[in-house]
């Protein structure tokens, strides 16, 4: 939206002309008072916002017969995650809504939820991801007593499969965290055995490198490259020119690289993770993992 798309919806709120929760749907008003009015009266619309009308949620909130449905939610650093649960035809359902990060993110996301490397995509519109809300904790909240040499060897095999999977679809995943600063993992383990990896908005797919990289792959490739974080630091304030110029030359030289140059950042930024595991879980289990990680690498390499 624009400026102008989002100082037309507040002026809409303020002057009653809107309620406040269906700011997101202000243009609707222009299509016929008909649909507006039914927009008004929805009261589904004052709980699950937008959320609802999505394809993929819209049975569980507006089915023939909708069982308890619930949504909260979460996110942590792409914007506001709706997570809905209920039932459909008896069955449990959750469905994930969240906004892309990046315009390729749909793309590979399905590629990964087809590979079972990822949540199962579901229908969506653009702009948005739907997917199947994947049940487990994240790595970094796996418990002291619960680790072991021999879950955490299993856990790294899981992920070095995972990465060269990915790696023989064309994809680099470019953000395999296995733990951050903050505590944090995009990998979840599955209650019977194995792991899904989730979030990738800053992946990129390689098939036709390096004729189809585009400017959003570069800027992605960019932001997990420590190259990047010191521009940032040595240059905080650099407006758009600045920053543009730094990821087209980013660019040109992500175009020199071969995809096997570029995938190859899924394994430092892996081992990077599995260092900060030592931390938590100590060194013997940390390196159960990475050997586990080489494991996997080479049996799928």
């Amino acid at each position: 939206m624009t400026e102008d798309d989002i100082s037309e919806r507040d002026a809409a709120v303020r002057d009653g002309r809107c309620p406040e929760r269906l700011w997101p749907l202000w243009p609707l008003a222009h299509r016929g008072d008909e649909l507006w009015g039914l927009l008004v009266e929805d009261r589904r619309i004052a709980r699950f916002s937008v959320y609802g009308l999505f394809p993929a949620s819209y049975e569980l909130v507006y089915g023939e017969q909708p069982g308890d449905v619930s949504i909260r939610y979460d996110g942590r650093t792409r914007g506001r995650v709706a997570i809905i649960s209920g039932e459909i035809r008896g069955e449990a359902a959750d469905v994930v809504i969240k906004p892309c990060q990046s315009p390729g993110e749909a793309d590979i996301a399905a590629i990964a939820g087809d590979l079972g490397l990822g949540p199962k995509q579901l229908s969506s519109i653009d702009g948005f991801l739907t997917e199947e809300f994947v049940s487990g904790p994240f790595l970094t909240d796996l418990k002291p007593e619960e680790a072991s040499a021999e879950r955490m060897h299993g856990i790294g095999f899981e992920l070095g499969t995972a990465l060269s999977r990915l790696h023989a679809a064309g994809v680099c995943y470019n953000d395999a965290t296995v733990a951050d600063p903050d505590g944090r993992s995009h990998t979840i383990l599955l209650p019977g055995g194995g792991i899904r990896l989730i979030d990738f908005g800053v992946a990129l797919l390689l098939r036709d490198h390096p004729e189809n990289l585009t400017f959003h792959d570069a800027y992605n490739a960019a932001r997990t490259d420590p190259m990047f974080r010191l521009f940032r630091q040595m240059a905080p304030d650099t407006g758009t020119d600045a920053l543009g110029t730094f990821v087209r030359d980013y660019g040109r030289r992500l175009a020199r690289q071969s995809v096997d140059e570029i995938q190859s950042r899924d394994w430092r930024i892996a081992d990077e993770g599995t260092s900060m595991i030592a931390g938590t879980y100590g060194p013997l289990l940390a390196e159960a993992l990475r050997a586990g990680i080489a494991a996997g690498r080479s049996a799928n390499g």
